[in-house]
C-alpha cells in the first residue's frame, strides 16, 4: 500500500514565556511535564526516556517558553511511522508556517452573544455587539492593527528563523506589527521556527510582552493593546528522491499562555471538545453517533431517566463504553481539582463510597443516582425553546441540597445579555458516556487506568493505527488534550469558536481559508489581500453554504487583549442561584445578584487555591510581607492560599505574570504531593515595595 504524508499534531500549542534562550517541548502525554531539550528542541534523554522538565524558570526567574514539535509521519493503513530527513526516500522538508494575532480587529467578546451555534439572530451584526478599537475606521488602518509577520518557511537541519517585525519578507506587503511608540513593552517579535536533527519542526510563540496602555476595567482587555498571543497554519512541502514533491495536509498552531499547573487535566479538555463537535457533527463515529438512526421516537423511553429534556438523541443505545477510557478520565480530573482549588465536593465525588466498576443490575440504583448530580447540557439550538422549562440544566446549581457538578462556572454567568450557561456541564458526548455507565452498557478491562487513553485518545489512535498497536499519544492529542476546553469565557488558549463545526473540514482538522486553492495560490493571496479584519467570520458559512475556514489569527482573536485581564480576574465566579434570566445588577455596576455560589473558571490552567511549597526562611517572610495572610510573619510551606495573592489588578498580572509559581507534583505517581515552586518572592516583594513608595510620594504630592 503507498504511504500517505500527515503533519502530527493537527493542533500544535506553544506557550509563552519571557526567557529569551530557554524553552522546553511540549507534554507527550495528557497531565504530563514537558519535555527538556537542547537550543534546538532536540529532546533529553536518559535511558531511553525523554527528561521532565524540573525548572520551568531560566537562572534569573524568567518562565521558559513551550515549544511544540511538528513531524511528518507516514502512514500506510497500518500504523504511523515518524519520517524524517533520514529516511530512506526523504529528499527534504520544507516547513511553512504563518502565524497572526486579529486580537484588535475582532469584536469585544461578549459571552455567547457572537456564538452562530445558537442562530442567525445571535450575530454580532444583530446583537450591536462594537468591534475592538472603533475610533479605527478604516479598513487599510484596521487591517494594520493586526500582528501579522507573514510567513517564514524552513528546512534543513538545526536552522533558526523569528517571525520578527526586521525580516517580514520582501513579497509580502502586508505585514505589520504595533507602531514602536505605542507605549508599553515593543512586541518585535511574534514566535520563531527552529529545526532539530532530523528536520522536524520545532515552533516556538513570544515572549508574553504587551504594546499599547490604557484603563482595563474588564477580564474583556481594552482597546489600545496588543499581546502576542498568535496562531496560523502549519504547512509542510516533502520532496522525495524521485523528486516527486508532496504537500500534507497543513496542521495548526496555536500559542497560549503558560499552563501553570501541567499534571492536572481540565474536566472537559480542548481535545474532548473537538471530539464532540466531530462525533456529533462531522459523522466521525457513526457507531457512536448516527442521528439518522436513533431518533427521539425510536429511543425516548431509554433516554427517559434522563427528564423531559434529553440532548442525547442520535447517541446509539447500545454502545457499550470502556470505563477506563471514558469515565476515568473524568473522575481523575476531578480527584485533581482539590490541588488548585477548595472544592471538597468534586473530590468526594471522584471516590464514591460504592465501586463504579460494579455493572450489576442491584448497583444501577447507585450508577443512576450519581448521574444524576450531573447537570443536562443544553444543545445551543435548543436553547431558546428550552431553556426557560429545563430542570437540572445549566441554570440550576442544586438537586436534592446537593451541589450538582462540574462546580466551575458556566459560559455566561457574568452578564444578563445573549445566553446564559451559569454553570458547565459535561459535552454531550461525555454526558452521554456518563449515562451509558449508569444503564451498565460498560465494560471494566484495565488494571491501570491511567494508561489505557482517553475516550478521543482511543478514536484518534484507531483511526491511524493497526488494531494491535499501543496507545501512542504523542502522535495524537497530547497538546489539545492539555488545553482548555470549556467553560469558554473566553477561556485561555481558544474560546467557543472550536465547538463549531464550520471551522473543520474533517475531524479534529482545521479548515484553512481558501484551501480551495493550492498551497502556493493560498499564500499568494496572502501576499496579495493580506488577512481580513472583522468583516469575515470562520464560524459562518458563505452565501452558498459552503465552510469558509480559518485565516491565521482566527482562534485567538476572540481572546481577552491583553491575556492578562482574564487570567487576573476569571479565577472564581458567584453566579446568582436563583434567577435562571439574571446574573448581575442591572446597574452596569458588575455586581452579582444574591444569592449567589461559588464556583470556579479553569483552574489547571489559571489556579486559584494551591499548596505552598516554599522551605527557605527568607522566602517564606517574604511571602508573608507580599500576601499578608491574617497578618502571618510567614508562610509556612503546606498552607493553603491564592494562587495570585500580591497581584491585585489587571495591570499588576500584565508587569509580574512570569513571577508566579508553577504548581508541580512533589510526590509521586500514586500519592501524588503538588505544590507551588518557583515563586519569584524577592520580585514580588520589590514590585510591592515600589508601589508603596510611589504611593507616599503621590500623598506628599511628589
Amino acid at each position: 500500500m503507498k504511504s500517505k504524508y500527515e503533519i502530527f499534531p493537527k493542533v500544535g500549542v506553544a506557550r509563552l514565556g519571557n526567557s529569551p534562550t530557554d524553552f522546553y517541548l511540549s507534554p507527550a502525554a495528557t497531565g504530563g511535564l514537558p519535555i527538556e531539550c537542547d537550543a534546538q528542541g532536540n529532546a533529553s534523554y536518559n535511558k531511553n526516556k525523554t527528561v521532565p522538565v524540573s525548572a520551568f524558570k531560566d537562572s534569573v526567574g524568567r518562565i521558559k517558553r513551550q515549544a511544540t514539535k511538528f513531524q511528518i509521519v507516514a502512514t500506510d493503513g497500518a500504523s504511523p511511522k515518524p519520517i524524517n530527513l533520514d529516511s530512506d526516500d526523504i529528499a527534504s522538508i520544507e516547513w511553512t508556517v504563518h502565524i497572526a494575532n486579529k486580537k484588535p480587529i475582532w469584536y469585544t467578546f461578549a459571552e455567547l452573544q457572537g456564538d452562530l451555534e445558537f442562530g442567525p439572530e445571535n450575530s454580532y451584526e444583530n446583537q450591536h455587539i462594537p468591534v475592538n478599537n472603533p475610533d479605527t475606521l478604516d479598513s487599510t488602518d484596521r487591517q494594520n492593527l493586526i500582528i501579522d509577520p507573514g510567513p517564514r518557511s524552513i528546512s534543513g537541519k538545526e536552522q533558526s528563523i523569528q517571525f520578527s517585525r526586521y525580516n517580514i519578507p520582501d513579497d509580502y506587503p502586508k505585514g505589520s506589527f504595533p507602531p514602536v511608540d505605542a507605549g508599553g513593552e515593543q512586541i518585535d517579535v511574534l514566535g520563531e521556527l527552529k529545526t532539530d536533527s532530523d528536520g522536524n519542526l520545532i515552533a516556538l510563540g513570544g515572549f508574553g510582552k504587551v504594546t499599547g496602555g490604557g484603563s482595563i476595567t474588564s477580564f474583556r482587555g481594552a482597546p489600545g493593546y496588543w499581546d502576542d498571543v498568535s496562531d496560523g497554519f502549519v504547512c509542510a512541502e516533502i520532496t522525495l528522491k524521485d523528486g516527486t514533491k508532496i504537500s500534507p495536509e497543513p496542521a495548526w498552531l496555536v500559542v497560549g499562555s503558560p499552563k501553570y499547573v501541567p499534571e492536572v487535566v481540565n474536566i472537559i479538555t480542548l481535545a474532548d471538545t473537538m471530539y464532540d463537535t466531530a462525533v456529533r457533527n462531522l459523522d466521525a463515529q457513526p457507531s457512536l453517533f448516527d442521528p439518522a438512526k436513533h431518533t427521539a421516537k425510536n429511543s425516548k423511553k431509554y433516554f427517559a431517566d434522563i427528564g423531559s429534556y434529553c440532548p442525547l438523541y442520535g447517541f446509539n443505545p447500545e454502545y457499550e463504553i470502556n470505563f477506563e477510557a471514558h469515565i476515568q478520565p473524568i473522575l481523575d480530573a476531578f480527584a485533581r481539582y482539590k490541588w488548585v482549588a477548595n472544592i471538597p465536593t468534586m473530590d468526594e465525588f471522584a471516590h464514591p463510597s460504592f465501586d463504579m466498576r460494579d455493572k450489576s443490575k442491584e448497583n444501577e440504583a447507585r450508577r443512576l443516582a450519581y448521574f444524576k448530580y450531573f447537570r443536562v447540557p443544553l444543545l445551543p439550538k435548543d436553547y431558546d425553546a428550552c431553556y426557560s422549562q429545563m430542570e437540572h440544566g445549566p441554570a440550576q446549581l442544586e438537586r436534592n441540597g446537593q451541589p450538582m457538578m462540574p462546580l466551575n462556572s458556566g459560559d455566561n454567568s457574568v452578564t444578563n445579555s445573549g445566553p446564559i450557561y451559569k454553570f458547565l456541564t459535561l459535552t454531550p458526548t461525555q454526558y452521554f458516556f456518563l449515562y451509558q455507565w449508569a444503564k451498565g452498557h460498560f465494560k471494566s478491562t484495565s488494571k491501570h487506568p491511567r494508561k489505557s487513553g482517553s475516550a478521543c485518545h482511543q478514536y484518534y489512535h484507531h483511526h491511524h493505527h493497526a488494531p494491535d498497536q499501543p496507545l501512542v499519544s504523542p502522535l495524537a492529542l497530547a497538546d489539545s488534550s492539555n488545553c482548555v476546553g470549556g467553560p469558554f469565557s473566553p477561556g485561555i488558549e481558544v474560546t467557543w469558536s472550536v465547538r463549531s463545526p464550520n471551522i473543520y473540514d474533517k475531524p479534529f482538522h482545521i479548515m484553512l481559508a481558501y484551501s480551495h486553492l493550492s498551497q502556493a495560490k493560498m499564500q499568494g493571496h496572502y501576499r496579495k489581500q493580506g488577512l481580513s479584519i472583522q468583516t469575515r467570520n470562520e464560524t459562518a458559512l458563505d452565501d452558498n453554504g459552503r465552510k469558509i475556514g480559518c485565516e491565521p489569527g482566527d482562534l485567538t482573536k476572540r481572546m481577552a487583549i491583553p491575556w492578562m485581564a482574564d487570567f487576573q480576574e476569571c479565577t472564581v465566579q458567584t453566579p446568582n442561584i436563583s434567577n435562571i434570566n439574571v446574573n448581575q445588577f442591572a446597574d452596569g455596576s458588575g455586581i452579582e445578584v444574591p444569592p449567589t455560589y461559588y464556583v470556579y473558571w479553569w483552574p489547571p490552567q489559571s489556579p486559584f487555591n494551591i499548596t505552598t511549597g516554599a522551605i527557605a526562611p527568607q522566602d517564606q517572610v517574604l511571602d508573608a510581607y507580599v500576601s499578608q495572610v491574617d497578618g502571618q510573619p510567614v508562610v509556612p510551606a503546606g498552607q493553603n492560599v491564592e494562587f495570585q495573592r500580591g497581584i491585585l489588578s489587571p495591570a499588576d498580572m500584565i508587569s509580574n505574570w512570569f513571577m508566579l509559581g508553577f504548581v508541580v507534583n512533589q510526590g509521586s505517581e500514586e500519592i501524588p504531593y503538588i505544590v507551588e515552586t518557583e515563586r519569584n518572592f524577592g520580585q514580588l516583594a520589590q514590585f510591592k515595595m515600589n508601589n508603596a513608595y510611589n504611593l507616599e510620594l503621590a500623598a506628599k504630592g511628589k
